[in-house]
């Protein structure tokens, strides 16, 4: 694939400075989640009843000038800290600029698997899952811009990480693989649309590169992907195709498809298959997921099943894995 060219974000530099802010508001909500997890009989799982303690906060304000900006902070689940932030600041026609910390619902990793589903995708609790994209411009200390809309039903993003392979980076502070072998500079791009003379149709794509991220000294990792879904009444279906090649010995091609099935407004059914190729230069394995789901909403409450299994799990011919987990949750 062609190497994805520097991107520059200069026409957003000085637009940031010297901007006042408005009064701005701030609420709190959560979620409750009570998890019943079966897997393998070989994988010791203790005890398989979970919960988990979900806090948000968000807020709001207004620039002097009509820019927004908004901030997002999600807890851990131990309350020691937090397991994602994200700022947003609207420019009206300049588009948006998404600081991420953590989410990864931006970029490559807002499309690393499309295809629909009514609770989680087939490889939701493998030991390793399907090989897709996401790792160029990785969901820790990253920013992308929204590009502003150049026709209906068109959606662009560019995205950029200073230095991957670490955790979210605190105010003031540095990180990043350091070393010889280190990951530098990653850009992507996405692409998503929706025609307005075909309704439910949506495709996209996207591909990125990170300098010196591959698994070989010295060289580039670089993915692509392009995906199609079609919503018609209750029915939804999806095919998405991924490609990551971390310049070493392996080059990982994966294909995902699926359907999800809404069986009246609050009963949903799904069927997810996926696979990876391991291209390696010795003998190539797939190693395959399918997956079913389940989920009934009722209010803020809801009540999910999931069902997964995998075979050559991790591109090692005869490892498999399997998935079941029952999920009841309550929404603040």
């Amino acid at each position: 694939m062609n190497k994805l060219k520097k991107i520059g974000l200069t026409a957003l530099a000085g637009t940031l400075a010297s901007l006042s802010a408005q009064a701005g508001e701030m609420s709190v909500g959560g979620t409750a989640e009570l998890s019943y997890v079966q897997r393998n009989s070989n994988e010791v799982t203790g005890n398989p009843l979970g919960q988990k303690k979900n806090i948000t906060f968000s807020g709001s304000g207004e620039l002097d000038n009509g820019w927004t900006v908004s901030i997002y902070h999600a807890l851990n689940d131990t309350f020691t800290g937090q397991s994602s932030s994200t700022m947003t600041i609207g420019m009206g026609a300049l588009g948006s600029l998404y600081i991420d910390s953590g989410s990864g619902s931006f970029g490559l990793n807002a499309i690393d698997n499309v295809v629909p589903i009514a609770f989680e995708e087939a490889d939701y609790g493998m030991a390793t899952g399907l090989i897709d994209v996401g790792t160029v411009v990785g969901k820790q200390s990253s920013l992308h811009w929204a590009v502003p809309e150049i026709m209906s039903g068109l959606a662009l993003q560019v995205g950029y990480q200073p230095r991957g392979g670490a955790g979210a980076i605190s105010d003031g502070g540095s990180g990043g693989d350091v070393g010889s072998a280190a990951f530098k500079n990653g850009y992507s791009i996405t692409a998503q649309y929706s025609p307005e003379m075909l309704p439910g149709l949506k495709v996209g794509a996207g591909m990125g590169e990170n300098e010196d991220g591959g698994t070989a000294h010295g060289k580039d990792r670089e993915e692509q992907t392009w995906f199609a879904t079609y919503a018609f009444g209750p029915l939804s279906v999806g095919y998405q195709w991924s490609e990551d090649d971390d310049n070493a010995s392996t080059i990982y091609t994966s294909d995902v498809y699926g359907a999800s099935f809404n069986i009246n407004d609050v009963f949903s059914v799904s069927y997810q298959y996926g696979e990876t190729e391991y291209d390696k230069t010795a003998n190539d394995v797939v190693a395959e997921f399918e997956g079913i789901s389940a989920a009934y909403n009722v209010g803020p409450m809801a009540i999910k099943f999931t069902h997964n299994e995998g075979k050559n799990i991790g591109g090692t011919s005869g490892v498999n894995d399997e998935n079941r987990e029952l999920n009841l949750s309550m929404a603040f």
